[in-house]
């Protein structure tokens, strides 16, 4: 089994937590640092997640880089912090196990920004991942334009292409796009390696069509060290979706599975030519999709020179997913 490098860029909220677990507990996965964002919760709050996660997880010596507080423009409507997963993102218990330590709160020296460049210079054939809000990304790029072409590939979580929009009712866009817009811009507009992009209607459609065939807590209930924290990472968020008759879903976990085998999860992928809305009032951060560019089937598509052309998962193959959590929370080391 091939080993795939990654890199994951989070804000370190449950469903984050939970996508971290699988890259550190699956076998073809080497997690070579994080890289906390603002998002969620506080950049300092992420950064004590991710950490904690890490000692659930069997203790890893991974670094944990500590990176934006604040979005690229820091406008007050881009704020993104929420209590939907707690006030800690993870459930409000900094007592159960693994205990929440003061040191969790301090990352490495270097800010993650730097921190990116100087690892994908080191290593070209690593895969960044993205749950969060992309700031880090950009201000890379802004630091050092070589890092465009840096990672093997980007595997983004973020954004929407029907603008199924899950900020509030008065806005279209997806929230990690929204917590920075012009940081999302940045990153689809300047990276010139691969981008995957996991959007917002990937987790949004396949978990109504799945919401009776599947238990998406059912890896939650092995008597597992692993599998009692998530359950508490998880217990806020999965609450209030059953109050509303669904299931807390996956999210986050789709792009990690995807950036560790995206032949294997993504069951249909679409590329698209798009760009990020910057202006609108309702339409702020949401993903703007060349439409017209689809009618075409030929290289004469008007507009392509002004849109990035980028991979967009459409549907995965929620039951793999599925199966590597149980794996990991089980410690059966099923997989395939």
């Amino acid at each position: 089994m091939s080993t795939v490098k990654l890199v994951i860029d989070s804000d370190g909220v449950s469903d984050d937590v939970r996508a971290i677990s699988l890259a550190l507990q699956h076998p073809k996965a080497q997690v070579l640092a994080f890289t906390a964002v603002h998002g969620c919760v506080t950049v300092d709050q992420a950064c004590a997640n991710i950490k904690r996660t890490i000692r659930a997880n069997n203790g890893h010596n991974i670094p944990v880089y500590k990176g934006a507080a604040k979005s690229i423009l820091s406008l007050p409507k881009d704020d993104t912090v929420s209590i939907f997963f707690g006030v800690d993102g993870i459930g409000d218990k900094p007592n159960d196990h693994p205990i929440v330590e003061p040191s969790d709160f301090k990352a490495e020296d270097k800010h993650a920004a730097l921190a990116l460049i100087d690892i994908f210079r080191e290593n070209p054939d690593a895969t960044l991942v993205t749950i969060g809000p992309l700031t880090n990304v950009a201000i890379a790029l802004q630091l050092c334009e070589e890092f465009k072409s840096y990672p093997a590939r980007l595997v983004i979580m973020g954004g929407n292409y029907y603008a199924v929009g899950n900020v509030d009712g008065g806005s279209s866009a997806e929230y990690n796009f929204h917590g920075d817009p012009e940081a999302a811009s940045i990153v689809l507009r300047r990276m010139t390696c691969p981008i995957t992009i996991v959007p917002w209607e990937a987790f949004y459609f396949e978990s109504k069509v799945h919401n009776e065939s599947v238990d998406f807590s059912a890896h939650l209930r092995y008597d597992t060290p692993l599998a009692k924290y998530l359950s508490l990472a998880t217990s806020i968020g999965r609450q209030k979706c059953e109050q509303n008759g669904r299931q807390y879903s996956y999210c986050d976990e789709i792009a990690v599975a995807t950036a560790i085998d995206e032949e294997k999860i993504a069951k249909k992928s679409q590329y698209l030519y798009v760009d990020v809305e910057l202006n609108g009032s309702k339409t702020r951060g949401q993903v703007v999709v060349d439409w017209t560019e689809q009618l075409w089937s030929n290289e004469e598509a008007p507009n392509q020179s002004t849109h990035r052309r980028v991979k967009f998962v459409t549907s995965y193959d929620v039951h793999t997913v599925d199966r590597w959590l149980h794996a990991a929370t089980s410690g059966n080391g099923n997989f395939e």
